[in-house]
């Protein structure tokens, strides 16, 4: 495993968001949701997740979860994703998202 530094953990903007927003993602080549975070003053931020087998669209409203937001945008198809949300796979390989164990504010930054 490569070692990093602090100054290359630091570069990388991890925060919490609330999900706001679902919508099916027919057009991705696997399946997938087109999502909305609201990151409080980073604003409402476009992402795709590929978790439609551990989680509903309605399961998914409301949640908060952990995303990488100073990636550059990334085109998928026709939509154009913002953040990556962030997770784990399981032991099938389906996604697991990550969240923080309690509430904090949208836009809080992973320390």
């Amino acid at each position: 495993m490569n070692q990093i530094t602090w100054n290359d953990f630091e570069k990388v903007d991890l925060r919490v968001g609330t999900i706001t927003e679902v919508h099916d993602f027919p057009e991705a080549r696997q399946p997938a949701y087109k999502i909305l975070v609201d990151f409080g003053a980073l604003g409402i931020k476009k992402s795709s997740a590929k978790v439609t087998v551990n989680y509903t669209k309605e399961e998914l409203i409301g949640r908060q979860v952990l995303a990488v937001v100073n990636f550059p945008p990334k085109q998928i198809g026709k939509y154009l994703s913002e953040v990556l949300i962030t997770g784990f796979a399981d032991a099938q390989g389906n996604i697991v998202l990550a969240q923080p164990q309690s509430p904090v504010p949208n836009g809080a930054k992973l320390m």
